[in-house]
């Protein structure tokens, strides 16, 4: 991984999520071929979720629950890049990442893809309550397209 390639998406903000909400980041252009890479680092002193949806429909039923409608199911994303924030051994800072504390990762599935950082009961994963403080968190999000060799 790393090397180059050409920047899809660059998202290096501070995000301020209400409770049973959610920052999300749509559309991300497809860069399953030739191939591509993502990146990502999210931090908080808040417990949080990550979900990367590679599959519109479930991306579909995802957002259905954001916006308080009982969806037919509750799709847990793409595994191999939805998570739930943890504090790293001795740090009270939450942190969801790509491997090895943010490195690039290979995404070969075909998109668009869709990005999420939740602050909400969704899967019951991280429990929120309608009093709890919002969400405060940076999001340094990086999609990579690959290059063709010549």
């Amino acid at each position: 991984m790393g090397g180059g390639g050409e920047v899809v998406v660059s998202v290096k903000q501070d995000v301020r999520v209400e409770p049973h909400e959610a920052w999300i980041k749509e559309r991300i252009p497809d860069v399953s071929d030739p191939g591509g890479e993502l990146q990502y680092i999210v931090k908080s002193e808040t417990p949080f979720n990550v979900y990367f949806f590679t599959d519109r429909a479930q991306f579909k039923q995802y957002d259905a629950y954001i916006k308080g409608r009982e969806p037919d199911e509750t799709p847990p994303g793409n595994p191999k890049f939805s998570q739930t924030a943890v504090q790293p051994k001795g740090s009270d800072i939450y942190q969801a990442s790509t491997d090895d504390g943010g490195a690039r990762e290979s995404l070969d599935e075909p998109g668009p893809y869709f990005f999420a950082v939740d602050h909400s009961n969704y899967r019951m994963e991280t429990r929120v309550d309608d009093y709890d403080d919002p969400l405060k968190a940076f999001v340094d999000l990086t999609v990579i397209r690959n290059k063709l060799p010549f």
